[in-house]
């Protein structure tokens, strides 16, 4: 799998597998475990070495199901994230719930752990504090952030000895306020990988059209789905994740990394899809 590399040589595959729902969203759900451990390990086979999941997802069963899907892989060839909630900020329990998402993992540490979304109720200096206890204590790689604003991110740096190197954040089309271009541009100056989720607004671009995606789509004989992973990958320090379920569609995705959009296409999409589509 091919990566991105920042300036301060944080390393990240290009593609990765999310497994929200995948054992449940905020319960545990055991129906289809056989099913989700095998996509899984379907994406794995692929090529796939990014796995994101999070110690909310399933209420922790998400993390288990990996740890299944993983036993017969080599862990080291492997990139885990995962996240810590919100109602775990303090420092000691940031320091818990990276040890319980460790054990759940079956893993000796994580590759990148991530805040998963900003708390104003929270105390950011004693969060970032403890999020550095865990790189100290070798049980985190690296750490990051979700949906953290450029003030948020700026402020959150300020008490890390370690650089924050990956802000999460929603890359949707279908939303009604559009991707966070301003947040985006400030990561890319300064050095911060942009993880982008949900880039398929959970399914909508399956009968929502954005019809410049189907016409660039149809101009490169690729799916509209093809489009947006290659859209997305063609932005500085930008890597993306996905979820599915379907052996085609990860093939498919997989294959984009061989798709360049020439940069004519490009600079469409950003002015009809960032500016014109969202007034930006």
């Amino acid at each position: 799998m091919e990566s991105k590399k920042l300036k301060s040589g944080f390393e990240m595959p290009l593609l990765g597998i999310g497994t929200y729902t995948f054992g449940g969203e905020h319960e545990a759900d055991h129906s289809k475990d056989e099913e989700w451990i095998q996509a899984i390990k379907d994406a794995l086979e692929e090529g796939y070495i990014h796995i994101d999941t999070a110690e909310v997802y399933g209420n922790g069963h998400s993390e288990e199901l990996v740890a299944k899907a993983i036993e017969e892989f080599d862990r080291k060839k492997l990139f885990i994230t995962t996240k810590v909630y919100h109602n775990h900020f303090k420092y000691e329990e940031v320091l818990k719930s990276a040890k319980a998402s460790l054990e759940r993992l079956k893993t000796k540490y994580i590759d990148i752990y991530l805040l998963h979304s900003f708390d104003p109720n929270m105390n950011l200096k004693e969060t970032i504090e403890a999020m550095n206890k865990l790189i100290e204590m070798g049980l985190v790689k690296n750490i990051g952030v979700c949906n953290f604003k450029p003030e948020q991110l700026k402020e959150a740096q300020k008490y890390s000895k370690a650089k924050i190197v990956v802000n999460q954040m929603k890359f949707n089309l279908w939303a009604n306020k559009g991707p966070d271009v301003d947040t985006f541009a400030y990561c890319q100056n300064n050095d911060i990988m942009v993880t982008a989720y949900k880039l398929f607004g959970r399914d909508k671009i399956k009968y929502d059209k954005i019809p410049l995606l189907v016409e660039i789509g149809k101009k490169y004989n690729i799916t509209e789905a093809q489009v947006m992973i290659a859209w997305v990958l063609s932005k500085k320090n930008f890597v993306a994740i996905f979820t599915s379920m379907d052996k085609k569609h990860l093939k498919e995705d997989m294959a984009t990394l061989k798709i360049r959009l020439n940069e004519e296409d490009i600079k469409l999409l950003d002015k009809e899809l960032l500016m014109n589509r969202f007034n930006r």
